[in-house]
Parts: structure tokens; sequence; C-alpha cells
């Protein structure tokens, strides 16, 4: 019995090293607001679902769209299931699906931040 439980906790202690916490930032590095919203897919006991939020980021500002514990090799596409920078004049936006336009960096903690900015 003992083994069997050492296996088990020796099991799930591998899957959970799979997952590390990673945090997402949106920055707004232009002079005017920018409204964007972000769909994320999230788990309950009644299966996946969508949820939106909605999120106004400041000029020379920045909001923690996401925080989360994702697979170490999970794909940026994994990261919001939708996207919307609402436009703004004379702002040229940055395209969030395009992965090259989140700068990763690595916080105190050893965690990976991942860092968006809305302008050009």
């Amino acid at each position: 019995m003992k083994k069997y439980l050492l296996t088990c906790v020796v099991l799930f202690s591998g899957c959970v090293s799979n997952y590390q916490s990673t945090t997402f930032y949106v920055k707004n590095n232009a002079n005017k607001p920018i409204n964007f919203k972000a769909s994320v897919e999230k788990l309950s006991s009644m299966g996946p679902f969508v949820v939106t939020q909605p999120f106004t980021v400041l000029p020379q500002d920045s909001v923690l769209a996401r925080y989360v514990k994702l697979r170490k090799d999970a794909p940026p596409t994994a990261w919001f299931t939708e996207f919307i920078i609402f436009p703004v004049d004379s702002v040229r936006l940055n395209d969030p699906k395009n992965a090259d336009n989140w700068v990763k960096t690595i916080d105190a903690k050893g965690k990976p931040v991942y860092t968006f900015n809305l302008a050009k």
C-alpha cells in the first residue's frame, strides 16, 4: 500500500511540475487610452466555458490581463481564446495573435511574465 501511495505521489508531482504560474500584462505606450477585451477558456465541473473581460489601459500604464498556471510548453495561441483591441485614432496597434509581440521576461521568483505592447 505504501509503495502504491508513493507511486501516486511521484506521478502527481511529476504532472504538477509541468505547469508553472505565468503572468500576462498588457501595456499602453501610446498617449491615448486604449480599450480591449480578452477571452479565456475556463474549466469547471460542467465543462469548459469562455469568459470575456473588457479592459481600459491608460496612457503609459499597464494592466494585468491574466495570471494562470500553464504547461511549460504551451503555445502562444493557448493564452487567450480571443483578444480584440478597439481602434484608436492615429494609433498603430500591434497584433496580439503574433507571438513575437509578447515579450517574455522572468520575475524575481523565476516565473515567466509576458508583456504585450498595444501600440507600435
